[in-house]
């Protein structure tokens, strides 16, 4: 682990110079997601390529050492831990990029709902 002032010495000698945070806020409308849509989604998307790519819910609970629930857990869309999806993923041979792309975005008008919502 390296620590933080070794990384300072690292970025002077590499000449790596860190961009300060920008204060501004974008002039567009804030983007926003839906957790639970987002799960759901997610779950629907990593379904299809598991029946795509021939594998059954036995071939991952032996071959790659997934327990039963969990799949079926995150197929049904109760989320899911960024290892988990990284490994699923890597099992998939799917990038990361592909699986979330587009997912839970809420359009303008449209009140996410969360699982922490009181609704």
């Amino acid at each position: 682990m390296i620590r933080r002032y070794r990384l300072a010495s690292l970025f002077r000698k590499c000449s790596i110079k860190v961009k300060a945070k920008e204060t501004s806020t974008p002039s567009g409308p804030a983007l926003r997601y839906d957790y639970k849509a987002f799960a759901t989604e997610l779950g629907a998307r990593l379904r299809e390529i598991r029946k795509a790519s021939g594998l059954t819910l036995r071939a991952l609970q032996i071959d790659h050492n997934y327990h039963l629930s969990q799949i079926q857990r995150v197929e049904k869309g109760d989320g899911i831990s960024l290892p988990t999806l990284l490994r699923m993923a890597e099992t998939y041979q799917v990038p990361v990029e592909r699986l979330v792309e587009g997912l839970g975005i809420v359009s303008e008008g449209v009140e996410p709902h969360s699982k922490t919502s009181k609704k």
